[in-house]
């Protein structure tokens, strides 16, 4: 793929709403579990509680990053929208 190519290409995620939707969902549910974890862990354990904190870490870099894309999808529904040509 060329450069020019790549500047052509819509920019809108390619992930399908009901998709990306799952994912936050499931994400949520993810990052409150591990949360739930790291409250439960005693002091002794480091390295379940290092483990932990990684696999957080992640989770939610994830969810920000489908919150964006929910959001920039969202974004270009509304533009597209005839009730916003309208405006």
């Amino acid at each position: 793929m060329t450069f020019t190519d790549k500047r052509k290409r819509s920019r809108l995620p390619s992930v399908e709403p009901d998709l990306l939707e799952q994912g936050i969902v499931q994400l949520t549910m993810e990052i409150q579990i591990l949360t739930d974890w790291l409250k439960s862990l005693s002091s002794d354990d480091t390295e379940q509680r290092i483990s932990y904190k990684d696999m957080l870490q992640s989770r939610k870099e994830m969810l920000r990053s489908l919150e964006l894309q929910k959001a920039e999808l969202d974004t270009a529904k509304r533009s597209r929208s005839p009730t916003s040509a309208a405006d």
